[in-house]
């Protein structure tokens, strides 16, 4: 395989690389007095010499509780649990509240339609699945708020925040928890939440069941269905992604802290539970996989335990669209609810891949103007960013053609490998040609290539491209359903290639390659998002002008006859 190939991959490491020093990992910092230190000996304290959680296994099991855990309304009634619906409506969402339980039973997103055949706005609750349930875990007992009944009231804010009180009593506890919604745009999608638990003996814990999967809202059902996983942040690691298709039924797989926060997604939508952002952390998270009735894992459980101080709790949910820049306001590193690239590189295709995100929106916003051609803007710019690069290099690859019938003849002249390595030397310095420069030639070709691959994962999951039309296309985050784009962008390649290689020397492997690797894109890009498509064909169509100044440049360099 030609030597030029390997060049350009050890050259791709290089951009890597020199990505993750000009972007480096977001650094949260503690408030003072509140850091992991000081809840770690809180609980070492109060735990014993390991400072360990109790282990499900060690944790009290309920005493008293009847009920199944999992009940639907209808049984929840016939035991004497009378479920009564609170709704509050704000701009952007209406969120439905149960007395049993005193947890949010629906949210629907007044801004999106669910594209799927159910229609109607986005409601992130399935049909069956409770959005949240709470557990108590006490020194002496188990009590699971799911199956008790509170008392609710209504009331509000100072700002004109609607707050939702509920209380209840359990056997020595008394429960209070309160849901404080604000109705300000800028605050859209976030709930407030804080709690009280009086009687209850140290160490005490909140387990927060997360929803056991999201409706889906999506026209393809199964790439919605197949985007479900679970994300959590370590404090001291990047966020972290556990699809359901990689947990298999009955699989249990504990994730420790201290958390940031910890979260369920599909496609375009989340729903997270966040620590306070002045400081505090969740324990743990245990994940399990749920039963399938298909090859495509639907459901799973997530339980976060969240340890009472001074037997209270708070936290805050987000519940809404995967919006980068409202995530990226949330703080505590909630922007990589998603994380952009595999574990192993999303230290350098996160940041990189925010940072593209954040120019096209102000780009679309600034210029009033559709994704469609911003994405094709966008590509030419950069283009025109790397022209005066491309034209340096392209002017030393013209002088290493000029060079090779000298090299040739050293090369031919000199047995000695040391004269031959001199003589060599000498031609490179009577040119002023550095010996270097065919590596440096690679170097334009592989600069796009780490917002190309941030692309790939930003438009997997970027919400703002959803739904967006572009000229014959109806949505440039899905594929292009004539294949048109994806057939101009690997003839808009094979063009490029094309272009370059006249008037050069014959290279039989450089000519195979310019027909492999258009085919080759064609065919990985076939089946992704149209708008990726629409910016790689727009680079290869604002590079065309500057490949066919370099072949007439060859040409002139040509010997004559």
């Amino acid at each position: 395989m030609d030597k030029r190939f390997f060049l350009a991959l050890f050259l791709s490491l290089i951009v890597i690389a020199i990505s993750q020093f000009l972007f480096p990992p977001a650094k949260r910092s503690l408030a003072p007095g509140s850091g992991t230190a000081k809840d770690s000996a809180a609980a070492s304290k109060s735990q014993g010499k390991t400072g360990a959680l109790p282990t499900p296994e060690n944790r009290p099991k309920p005493t008293s509780t009847a009920l199944s855990p999992q009940m639907s309304d209808t049984s929840r009634a016939s035991a004497g649990l009378a479920a009564e619906t609170t709704e509050v409506v704000t701009p952007k969402a209406i969120y439905k509240f149960t007395s049993v339980g005193a947890a949010p039973a629906s949210i629907v997103l007044r801004d999106y339609t669910n594209r799927s055949g159910s229609g109607g706005h986005v409601d992130l609750a399935a049909q069956g699945s409770p959005l949240l349930a709470y557990k108590l875990v006490t020194a002496t007992d188990t009590a699971d708020l799911s199956r008790v009944a509170f008392t609710g009231k209504r009331s509000v804010g100072n700002q004109g925040e609607e707050i939702l009180t509920y209380e209840t009593s359990i056997r020595s506890l008394s429960v209070s928890l309160s849901y404080t919604i604000s109705k300000d745009t800028a605050s859209s999608y976030v709930v407030g939440v804080n709690g009280k638990v009086e009687g209850a003996t140290s160490p005490a814990y909140l387990l927060m069941e997360m929803p056991k999967t999201l409706r889906p809202a999506e026209a393809d059902t199964t790439a919605d269905l197949r985007s479900l996983a679970y994300t959590f942040k370590p404090e001291r690691d990047h966020a972290q992604s556990v699809p359901f298709g990689k947990l298999d039924t009955g699989e249990k797989t504990l994730e420790s802290g201290p958390l940031s926060w910890v979260a369920v997604k599909s496609k375009y939508f989340v729903l997270g539970i966040l620590a306070p952002a002045n400081g505090g952390s969740f324990s743990e998270v245990s994940l399990a996989g749920g039963p399938r009735i298909s090859k495509l894992a639907t459901n799973a459980s997530a339980t976060v335990v969240d340890a009472l101080r001074n037997n209270s709790f708070a936290f805050e949910i987000y519940a809404g669209p995967q919006e980068s820049q409202r995530l990226a306001r949330m703080g505590r590193d909630f922007d990589h609810v998603n994380p952009y690239g595999w574990r192993f590189l999303q230290g350098v295709v996160h940041p990189i891949a925010s940072k593209v995100i954040e120019v096209v929106v102000w780009m679309h916003r600034r210029l009033n103007l559709s994704y469609g051609w911003v994405l094709v803007i966008l590509g030419i710019l950069i283009r025109l960013a790397l022209w005066p690069l491309n034209q340096s290099t392209m002017r030393s690859s013209l002088k290493m053609q000029e060079l090779q019938p000298k090299l040739a003849a050293a090369q031919k002249k000199y047995k000695d490998p040391v004269q031959q390595r001199e003589a060599i030397m000498k031609v490179y310095q009577e040119a002023g040609v550095s010996p270097f420069a065919g590596l440096t030639g690679c170097l334009p070709a592989l600069l796009p290539m780490p917002i190309l691959f941030a692309l790939f994962f930003v438009f997997q999951n970027t919400i703002e491209f959803r739904g967006v039309p572009f000229l014959w296309l109806h949505d440039i985050s899905v594929r292009d359903p004539l294949y048109i784009l994806p057939l101009l962008m690997g003839a808009s390649m094979y063009l490029l290639s094309w272009i370059g290689m006249r008037n050069a020397p014959p290279n039989p492997q450089a000519k195979m390659m310019g027909y492999m690797f258009p085919v080759m894109m064609t065919v990985v890009l076939l089946n992704l998002a149209s708008g990726l498509n629409l910016y790689y064909t727009a680079q290869n169509i604002a590079a065309l002008p500057q490949q066919w100044f370099l072949a007439r440049e060859r040409a002139k360099l040509r010997p004559a006859g």
